[in-house]
């Protein structure tokens, strides 16, 4: 496993659409996180990004953090079965 950083922002600012906000714009209300992903797992955030015309992979991984949170009947979709392809 590799070790990524990813930069998490206050949700309020998540919301607002990129032609009306810039994210260079954005206040300083993120902090920086290190989370451990599989080659493969970074590779489909990347392609997401790329796919989505994002920013960065740190935007991607909040809009998925915030899907998650603002959604509240896809949160069972995404956490209540285990995916995990790497355990045993």
């Amino acid at each position: 496993m590799v070790c990524y950083n990813v930069i998490m922002a206050h949700p309020m600012y998540d919301r607002m659409s990129l032609p009306r906000f810039k994210e260079d714009d954005m206040p300083s209300d993120k902090t920086a996180y290190s989370i451990v992903l599989e080659k493969d797992m970074m590779g489909f955030l990347e392609q997401m990004t790329t796919q989505y015309g994002l920013p960065d992979v740190s935007k991607t991984v909040r809009c998925l953090v915030n899907y998650a949170r603002d959604v509240e009947t896809a949160r069972d979709d995404i956490f209540a079965e285990i995916r995990c392809k790497y355990c045993d």
